[in-house]
């Protein structure tokens, strides 16, 4: 199966990921997290909701945490468009298929229009937000890894290939993907970008849709570690699960942390830059993926957040996956 061809005169234009939203089960503990080890700053909160942004962000919030009294769940992924203009663009373009798009009142967020992937993640898109002053150039309130942006969003879809096209259609660029055996035409993940870095969106061949992870750059290597002290000096130590280590495709550290609810977030210093338009998709397999890095562990591989209200769908074809407790068990 060939990978999902870009359109590049999409009918809208879309600039970025820009913010997800979470439910919890206990909010002071998940802001203390997010705050002192993450290193993100609130913008708004209430007794049953919190709004979070990186220290670079100018936009009111990236990461919204609701306390809803049901289980967790990622509510909607969040991405913004270029032009007020590109929304109503955006509603017709989703009408004209025959896709359900909805206007939504969204506290901090100008016009925003709702729709789900063909897997059913819940999405919005976004005009604007009020402005915020961004605080890199205040080091004196930067806490643990001191996250200045939100960067990527990961999923798992039981069809990669037909989810990824939904957002090849409407002009995004494929940096990555992998197949399993070097011969296979299968994808198994695919990676793809509005901006210019590897992913705004990634997706991964599991049973889905789910929200594997969420992600924010920091500034260096050195802002991992800090994050990792900080977690062990506040009680937060449990919480790591993979890493320090370094990513095969895109060459990246990163440390995974579980948030008190079970959320995975990632942090990493700065990608790769993709700008030009002959920069194409690049293939990986099972022999090119790996460096020294270990493997991740099962729950890793398998374990995630659901989307409220989406039901859970099989991949037809089982993803070859190992597991660092699959790599202890043969050493």
């Amino acid at each position: 199966m060939a990978i999902p061809q870009t359109n590049f005169s999409p009918a809208f234009n879309t600039t970025r990921a820009s913010h997800v939203v979470l439910t919890t089960r206990d909010l002071p503990h998940s802001r203390d997290f997010y705050t002192e080890v993450i290193g993100l700053v609130v913008t708004d909160e209430t007794p049953f909701e919190i709004h979070l942004r990186g220290l670079e962000e100018s936009g009111h919030h990236s990461l919204v945490l609701r306390n809803t009294g049901d289980p967790p769940a990622c509510e909607r992924i969040g991405f913004r468009v270029f032009q007020d203009e590109d929304l109503d663009r955006a509603k017709d373009y989703f009408d004209r298929r025959g896709i359900a798009a909805r206007w939504a009142e969204r506290p901090y967020q100008l016009r925003t229009l709702e729709v789900n992937d063909p897997s059913g993640i819940p999405l919005e898109f976004c005009f604007g937000m009020p402005t915020q002053p961004r605080l890199h150039d205040k080091p004196h309130l930067h806490r643990g890894a001191a996250a200045l942006r939100y960067d990527h969003v990961q999923c798992l879809v039981p069809d990669v290939a037909a989810t990824g096209r939904f957002y090849t259609d409407i002009g995004f660029r494929i940096s990555d993907y992998f197949v399993d055996k070097e011969t296979d035409e299968e994808p198994q993940g695919l990676f793809l970008y509005r901006k210019n870095n590897p992913h705004d969106i990634v997706f991964l061949m599991r049973p889905g849709p789910q929200l594997h992870h969420f992600a924010f750059v920091v500034a260096d290597v050195q802002s991992l570690f800090r994050a990792l002290d900080t977690a062990g000096g506040i009680g937060f130590s449990r919480n790591l699960e993979r890493g320090p280590g370094r990513h095969g495709q895109g060459h990246a550290f990163y440390v995974y942390f579980r948030d008190p609810d079970g959320h995975r977030v990632e942090i990493l210093p700065p990608p790769i830059q993709i700008l030009d338009f002959e920069d194409g998709p690049v293939r990986w397999h099972s022999n090119n993926r790996f460096t020294w890095d270990l493997p991740p562990p099962r729950r890793w591989l398998h374990e995630a957040t659901s989307f409220a209200g989406a039901p859970l769908t099989a991949p037809a074809l089982e993803p070859n996956l190992f597991s660092l407790e699959d790599y202890l068990a043969r050493r």
